[in-house]
């Protein structure tokens, strides 16, 4: 496994953002999310003291979000639900190739049409209320809410056809393998192999 050198400033800014939209969809408050991301980042930088080297800086920022997350849910007695937290890897996959599914969920919206892109990052991205993403798309209400809907079932679509599914022996969801003719994602995989070594 590749060791990448751990810049802080640069590491900060790359998944600040990423992690705080990841933890935002799990606790579900803003101001909760900001605690719990700038908690991550300190640990960040007592471990960057202790070892300036880490294998796999992705992995180790989302499994230290999510055990502060469920240490959050513990204190406050909130059942903990990380079930979306899905791994999927391209055809010539090895363990550095995984990674959750988060990391496609915007380039899979952008691969839609861009009617029901929009809505859809604007409302399950950027967390705008549906109303206000009425006013701004200058639709009613029930027809925003319509247009997400389709969005969502489109984009679950787009996921089926571009991925092999693969499931567990309890028939949960338990990753899939990026189809060969599903060129965009395939190159989603180069590019974060590419930030993950650099």
């Amino acid at each position: 496994m590749k060791k990448e050198c751990c810049n802080l400033n640069e590491v900060i800014q790359e998944f600040y953002n990423f992690l705080k939209a990841y933890v935002l969809g799990k606790v579900k408050n803003k101001q909760v999310a900001e605690d719990i991301v700038q908690e991550v980042m300190i640990k960040l930088v007592e471990a960057h003291q202790k070892s300036p080297q880490v294998d796999n800086i992705k992995a180790w920022l989302f499994q230290v979000s999510r055990n502060t997350i469920f240490d959050y849910f513990k204190k406050h007695n909130i059942e903990a639900n990380f079930d979306n937290d899905w791994k999927i890897e391209s055809n010539d996959s090895n363990e550095n190739s995984k990674v959750i599914v988060a990391d496609y969920i915007i380039p899979m919206i952008e691969m839609l049409p861009s009617t029901y892109a929009i809505a859809l990052k604007m409302s399950d991205i950027d967390n705008i209320p549906q109303k206000d993403i009425a006013t701004k798309l200058g639709l009613g209400l029930s027809a925003t809410k319509m247009r997400i809907q389709r969005a969502r079932i489109k984009l679950k679509e787009l996921f089926i056809e571009c991925c092999d599914i693969e499931y567990d022996k309890n028939g949960a969801f338990a990753g899939c393998v990026i189809k060969k003719h599903c060129e965009p994602l395939h190159q989603v995989t180069k590019n974060l192999e590419s930030k993950s070594s650099s």
